[in-house]
């Protein structure tokens, strides 16, 4: 699957979604034993600044802003590269020391308290769960062996062996936290990418009214559909040839084996992430009557 979007500002059809930056400052952190790289850079002529993390949330992530002021864009890049990396370090279940990791490890043996904001996320994935008839399900074997008590913001598993991945939910909240930060600091025209499967767009293009995405067909790399993204989000979901059994079914437990891609677009970038994952398990006939809970601007089912 490719995204494209303009190397510079004006050119809407030559190049990837984000140009790769020349002579740009790098920044390393260091993470469990391993080296993460960001850079960013302003590029004057055109007005555009663009951000970039090398491997967080367990992809690539990419921000373009455009404006005028290099110096207010840079504050709100580390803003944001601050952001994404404190949600990381709370969502993502492979990290020994997140908090997620610590639920995991002892949730299915006692009660866990947790912080106000996981105890929301988990509230609104079991609403989730709910709204897709258990197609969207962060444990995987179904959430109904989950006990969230709301006295204590509590958690306990009823089975030793259940862990709650995130993964499929976490890169719609992390654009959701992003685009507030954008709209506090004034920013009006963004595109904010997660590994080309999730994306957020603000505003417009600035040669255009709408930003211009397109969506190839992994196998063949043949253009199935053009998208014109504005102040909205897309998320896209399907088995790739590299990575063709990766969804699992929480309802048999089965891995999700059809060719298929699933893109979803709307003003919430958590419905989009969500529904992607859902529609890419449920049968045809339960996608339109799913899609019936949620406002969504688009829909796309795509068998391969």
């Amino acid at each position: 699957m490719r995204k494209r979007l303009p190397n510079s500002i004006c050119e809407t059809n030559k190049s990837p979604i984000f140009a790769k930056c020349v002579r740009t400052p790098f920044l390393y952190h260091v993470k469990n034993n391993e080296w993460l790289m960001s850079y960013s850079n302003y590029y004057a002529a055109s007005g555009l600044f663009h951000g970039s993390m090398s491997s967080v949330m367990g992809t690539q992530f990419d921000i373009l802003m455009v404006g005028s002021d290099p110096r207010l864009l840079g504050m709100v890049w580390e803003k944001v590269e601050s952001e994404v990396r404190r949600l990381d370090r709370m969502l993502n279940r492979f990290d020994p020391e997140s908090e997620v990791s610590f639920v995991n490890r002892e949730a299915g043996h006692y009660p866990v308290t947790v912080g106000e904001e996981l105890w929301g996320i988990l509230n609104d994935c079991k609403r989730y769960n709910e709204l897709t008839e258990g197609y969207f399900d962060i444990t995987l074997q179904g959430f109904g062996q989950v006990l969230l008590t709301e006295e204590d913001k509590g958690i306990f598993f009823f089975s030793e062996s259940l862990h709650i991945d995130l993964g499929g939910y976490g890169k719609g909240y992390a654009l959701a936290k992003i685009r507030e930060l954008l709209e506090e600091n004034r920013i009006d025209k963004a595109l904010v990418n997660f590994g080309n499967s999730s994306v957020l767009a603000v505003g417009t293009h600035p040669c255009g009214e709408y930003w211009p995405v397109g969506l190839d067909n992994p196998f063949t790399k043949e253009r199935i559909v053009d998208l014109k993204l504005r102040d909205s989000s897309l998320s896209i979901s399907g088995n790739m040839p590299s990575h063709p059994r990766h969804i699992v079914n929480p309802h048999t437990g089965a891995f999700v084996d059809d060719k298929k891609m699933v893109a979803v677009v709307s003003e919430d970038p958590i419905v989009s992430e969500i529904l992607t994952t859902a529609f890419m398990i449920a049968g045809d006939e339960r996608v339109p009557v799913i899609a019936s809970q949620f406002d969504i601007y688009e829909k796309h089912v795509y068998k391969l």
